[in-house]
């Protein structure tokens, strides 16, 4: 065996592999103890599906976000509504609904912050300031008509009374109609005061509750199921049928849809990947031994997250496909090698397992190292969850290497102590390779007519790459990176149903934080200064809504008036101009003459409650409504919205800051035009540099870069024909493309440089096949992406499974074809020399090389 290009601890390795296979499996069990504990023990990996994991820690926006975040109740809901049949019998959904309050009231505030059923409180407050909250000039208007009737009553009295047109009579229902003051009052679709539907078939209670963690709330609704069937449902109304709602249980049902999603995606991607080895090898044993030793992979890398990060997100959730898909592939090279050696070349276990060491470390380690910097080029970005995304795939690449290179030796050893694999003779051709034999057939074929066609690829791809590039390639249309699931619950609909009939308040609505109550009207006022400057049509937001502006309008004007009204009319009964039933009703309508102006203390709670913070402070949270006509999932209007509230500086020097969900996409996408770049240069340069090296900066390397700059291409292409746009999940593709897309050209150009020209063909047909199927299990691993419920992890998937399949064409077709068209135009290999694998004269060269 010529070990001279093997390093000799390699070389000792593998002789230590031969020699104590058990040794190195009982080690690799070893280390999966604390891999699992890391996993699963003391509360297991965590998961955060929430975007806000994606976004950087250094961005003013985040760092709002937090503050506001902390300072916002953000108290969860958990709805009970109840159903029956006939609307006739309204009444006892009402009944059901007095009883049950009490009893959930009595779970204390630890566990039920407010139980609201309805907006009795709201109205009563409503209707005892009505004439508060009518306007200055209807109010002034029925003060004029009461102080001129009283006049003219007093003149007629005195018989000063001149001759002129007798005024209105008081008449306490048509000042009632005047004053109502009903533009404050979105209460008419309540007229019982309850949360039911207009059929009164529907009612609902909703309990905020303070309590967090999943299994916190489990026990709130077992304990809230228990108090509901202790006041039987059915004893009101035999039809009544009770169910629960609110996000309680749909944001627990939409974390178990995430995570599902996440096991339904490794799965799958995982069990393709097996699939396409066991296509390729057609040999159960040799799955089992890559299986084990991905497995392992995985189990490590998500053990050593644990430690290093501590739990995953909604991007490195799918780290399990795509490491799955990429690692293997160095376990596959391997697994190649050796089958050749044991089977083709009747080697020894021993000597084949130094062989298989001795050919594919450099390669696969090369593979490896790019593929590093590839997944390492996003610890450029801010990013913090694709900080994680590279951190995790980094040294998940590196770990599937060295599981490779010190378990599957073993592996192989074991199994072939219990059973010999291979006769001892070589054995002709086999399926096994059939993945490269087509491209050795065409590249040998029409080498000439391939290169041409990839010389015109590469010119038609260039110019697609240039023109994706120079347009603005970033999506605008939030739409496609959000979840869409098709199987909506049973919680999710009736949710859907109680939006209808409670509302949905200030659900597009941006919250801004002050620190002072004083600040609030300034920063108002500046805020619509910005309103009053954009053209029509380019209006930024729609109105600022602060808790003022929940208050009567003008109440320094009002009360003089009302207070004066109530003195006419109480002068008007007393002199005998009203008789009692007038002056009663009349009086009733105007407040006592204690009036005073109303508070933001004086507010409901129920109406107060989107303005209140987390400690009850009231007043200090301004929302920012986004433009009627607009919608907030259009970026380009999102980008507007965000710049007219982030910053806005008050008459007195001080800077509030905006946040929200509108400042925080609009930096992400900035983020992702200026990340994307360094990206992207960091994984390319990383790559050249790598593959310079593993050549020995010999100009074989352009074997390598030719190619893969063809792939790169064609992902760009396939970016600009789609019509794919960038967003801050699928823009990963890229520099995971540039990193491992040269993975595969690098295997054939370092195989085809220690076989020589005469053995291009067998290095098309046994490596090409080896990089086919890498190729195809990392493509595997992407395209189980698509099986996501989120857009933007489809459209990563279908993007880097593109990248994958140009990258791998250009390696094992273009490229053979190429080295093919080079050997003829020198001569230097007759067509009679090329030999397939499974020909004597093949086995008699490999004997040789032996």
């Amino acid at each position: 065996m010529d070990n001279r290009h093997a390093p000799a601890p390699l070389v000792r390795l593998a002789a230590l592999q031969s020699r104590y296979p058990w040794h190195f499996l009982a080690l690799g069990l070893l280390t999966l103890l604390p891999a699992l504990w890391g996993i699963f023990g003391d509360g297991g990996l965590g998961f955060r599906p929430s975007f806000t994991e994606l976004l950087p820690d250094n961005k003013a926006s985040v760092i709002e976000m937090r503050r506001v975040s902390e300072r916002l109740p953000g108290a969860a809901t958990l709805t009970i509504v109840a159903e029956i049949d006939d609307g006739n019998n309204r009444a006892k959904l009402e009944q059901f609904v007095e009883e049950l309050v009490p009893k959930l009231q009595s779970l204390g505030p630890e566990k039920v912050g407010a139980v609201d059923y309805g907006v009795r409180d709201t109205r009563a407050f409503f209707e005892e300031n009505k004439l508060l909250f009518a306007s200055l000039e209807d109010l002034k208007k029925v003060h004029d008509q009461v102080l001129e009737r009283y006049d003219y009553e007093v003149a007629a009295a005195t018989g000063n009374l001149l001759d002129e047109e007798e005024p209105p009579a008081i008449d306490p229902d048509a000042l009632e109609g005047q004053l109502r003051g009903d533009e404050k009052q979105p209460l008419q679709r309540y007229p019982n005061g309850y949360y039911m539907n207009a059929e009164g078939t529907l009612i609902a209670v909703l309990v905020r509750t303070p309590v967090t963690g999943k299994a916190n709330k489990a026990a709130l609704c077992r304990e809230v199921q228990d108090i509901v069937a202790s006041v039987q449902p059915a004893s009101f109304d035999e039809t009544m049928r009770v169910g629960y709602t609110g996000n309680v249980i749909t944001g627990e049902e939409e974390y178990d849809a995430i995570v599902s999603d996440l096991m339904h995606v490794g799965g799958w991607g995982l069990l393709g990947v097996l699939l396409a080895v066991l296509l390729f090898f057609l040999r159960i044993r040799t799955v089992l031994a890559l299986g084990a030793t991905i497995v392992v992979s995985l189990l490590w890398t998500f053990g050593l997250t644990r430690l290093t990060i501590g739990y995953l997100n909604s991007s490195t959730g799918f780290l399990v496909s795509i490491i799955a898909g990429n690692g293997i592939n160095y376990g596959i090279m391997y697994m190649a090698r050796y089958i050749e050696a044991r089977r083709d070349e009747a080697m020894g276990v021993a000597a084949s397992i130094q062989l298989a060491h001795r050919d594919s470390w450099l390669p696969t380690l090369a593979g490896s190292a790019t593929a590093m910097l590839a997944y390492g080029s996003l610890l450029l970005t801010d990013f913090r969850g694709f900080k994680h995304f590279g951190v995790i795939s980094a040294y998940g690449m590196m770990l599937c290497w060295i599981a490779t290179y010190t378990l599957l030796p073993a592996i192989l050893v074991a199994s072939e102590r219990i059973r010999p694999s291979f006769p001892s003779e070589p054995t002709r051709t086999s399926a096994r390779i059939s993945y490269g034999l087509a491209f050795a057939w065409l590249a040998r074929l029409t080498p000439r007519t391939i290169v041409i066609a990839g010389v015109l690829a590469g010119v038609a791809v260039s110019y697609a790459s240039v023109r994706y590039l120079s347009d603005d390639p970033m999506e605008y249309d939030m739409k496609n990176v959000r979840n869409e699931r098709t199987d909506r619950s049973s919680a999710a609909v009736l949710n859907s149903r109680v939006d209808a009939v409670v509302g949905r308040l200030g659900q597009d609505g941006m919250a801004i934080m002050t620190d002072r109550l004083d600040q609030v009207p300034m920063l108002e006022a500046e805020l619509n200064e910005r309103w009053a400057a954009a053209p029509d049509g380019e209006k930024p937001f729609d109105k600022v809504v602060t808790i003022f502006s929940l208050l009567p309008t003008q109440q320094e004007a009002k009360i003089p008036l009302i207070n004066e009204m109530r003195d006419r009319v109480e002068r008007a009964r007393a002199r005998g101009f009203l008789d009692q039933q007038q002056s009663e009703k009349t009086l009733a309508l105007l407040p006592a003459d204690d009036l005073s102006p109303l508070t933001i203390a004086a507010l409901p709670e129920q109406v107060a409650r989107p303005f209140t913070e987390r400690d009850g402070t009231r007043g200090r949270i301004v929302y920012i409504v986004p433009t009627t006509g607009f919608s907030v999932w259009d970026a380009h209007y999102l980008m507007r919205w965000a710049d007219s509230y982030r910053r806005t500086e008050l008459p007195t020097g001080e800077v509030i800051q905006g946040s929200g969900s509108a400042v925080i996409y609009a930096d992400m996408i900035e983020t992702i035009a200026e990340d994307t770049p360094k990206a992207i240069a960091f994984s390319a340069l990383g790559s050249i540099l790598v593959i310079l090296v593993a050549f020995r900066f010999n100009r074989r390397a352009l074997g390598v870069f030719i190619p893969w700059l063809l792939g790169i291409g064609g992902l760009f292409a396939y970016l600009y024909f789609s019509e794919t746009k960038l967003n801050f999940l699928n823009f990963v593709a890229i520099p995971i493309t540039i990193g491992i897309g040269a993975e595969y050209a690098h295997n054939m150009m370092q195989r085809y440089r220690r076989e020589g020209m005469e053995n291009i063909y067998r290095v098309t047909v046994e490596t090409g096949g080896a990089v086919t199927l890498c190729s195809l299990t990392t493509t595997i691993g992407y395209l189980a992406l698509t099986l996501s419920i989120n857009q933007g992890i489809k459209s990563f998937g279908t993007s880097a499974a593109i990248g994958e399949i140009a990258c791998v064409l250009a390696a094992v077709l273009v490229l053979p074809a190429g080295l093919f068209w080079l050997a003829r135009c020198r001569n230097e290999i007759p067509h009679n020399r090329i030999q397939s694998p499974g020909s004597p004269k093949a086995h008699m060269l490999r004997q040789r090389d032996a």
